[in-house]
């Protein structure tokens, strides 16, 4: 079974090998302006796309191309949907009850609980936390300042 294997895979080794002499021959050809060797038709199929790719395109692209296509994009993109008040405001309440049942826990285990954290978790927690405090405060001074135009993946 592995030996048949093998032979399919050489087998096609040789057939993307002579495939890929093929196109770089008949590039070879249309670049020299040698005539066709004769009627194969992959061998024609690969000097017109040779001879295609060498011609410059019959017309450029519109000045302001880009901006057409962004502009495509944005009006096929899904309408962004912020959160609704009733979302913020279950979010609040479900943060503010993840603090005060860390507060409450270490209420009731006191000294317990601090002495089991290692050190290394309270230094990336304050470091996660120092990110998350500096991002949504850029976040923050951009609405007070620059308007409320968020950002909008496309």
């Amino acid at each position: 079974m592995n030996v048949r294997n093998k032979d399919r895979q050489n087998e096609a080794e040789r057939l993307d090998e002579r495939e890929w002499q093929a196109q770089e021959q008949a590039l070879r050809d249309e670049r020299l302006g040698v005539a066709a060797s004769g009627s194969d038709a992959p061998d024609a199929h690969y000097r017109a796309i040779a001879r295609v790719l060498r011609e410059p395109p019959a017309e450029s692209l519109p000045a302001d191309f880009a901006r057409q296509v962004a502009g495509l994009a944005k009006a096929k993109a899904p309408l962004v949907r912020d959160a609704t008040r009733f979302e913020r405001i279950m979010l609040n309440v479900l943060g503010a009850a993840l603090v005060l049942s860390g507060v409450a826990a270490i209420a009731m285990y006191g000294s317990q609980a601090v002495a089991g954290v290692d050190v290394r978790i309270v230094q990336w927690g304050s470091a996660l936390a120092a990110c998350a405090v500096l991002s949504w405060s850029f976040d923050w001074a951009r609405r007070q300042f620059g308007g409320d135009d968020r950002l909008h993946h496309v």
